[in-house]
């Protein structure tokens, strides 16, 4: 027979070909539908995130950050979970928006990068502060557990 098969077991092969096929994109299609909504539930926990810190929402920040939470900030001080719930929000007027975002996601845990454009006040140069955030799924959903910031210098300065 060679590497020939017989007219029966052609069409078996090729019945078993197709199915081993749609059984592999069944398969992927979970997973692909679990990445996007991980990536959904991410991006909402940061704008969440934000909301909280502006609003001084202690109860949703409480739910965010992981209790081993660690922030670096721009000028390159730590702060844990306890010294990040204990700072007031934003002084009034400020405003932050967020941009640039990315997902990547390694099963139980994910990087988010970004940008965070913060205007103290209506009238003033915004700052564009770049970040770092890493996220780890748990019983109670995605929450941050290190956070690093860096300002990122006008264009002319890049």
């Amino acid at each position: 027979m060679g590497g020939r098969l017989h007219p029966h077991r052609r069409g078996l092969a090729t019945t078993l070909a197709v199915a081993a096929l749609a059984l592999g994109t069944l398969a992927a299609t979970p997973a692909a539908a679990d990445e996007a909504a991980d990536h959904a539930a991410i991006l909402k926990a940061e704008q969440d995130w934000l909301t909280a810190t502006e609003s001084g929402d202690r109860a949703a920040l409480e739910r965010l950050l992981h209790p081993t939470f660690v922030n670096i900030s721009p000028l390159g001080g730590m702060r844990n979970r306890a010294e990040s719930l204990s700072a007031g929000p934003p002084p009034p007027g400020s405003s932050q928006t967020l941009t640039e975002l990315k997902v990547r996601t390694f099963r139980d845990s994910a990087v988010v990068t970004g940008v965070n454009r913060y205007r103290p006040n209506a009238k003033a140069k915004p700052t564009d502060v770049v970040f770092t955030d890493v996220f780890v799924r748990t019983p109670h959903g995605w929450q941050v557990v290190s956070s690093h910031n860096s300002i990122r210098p006008a264009p002319a300065e890049r």
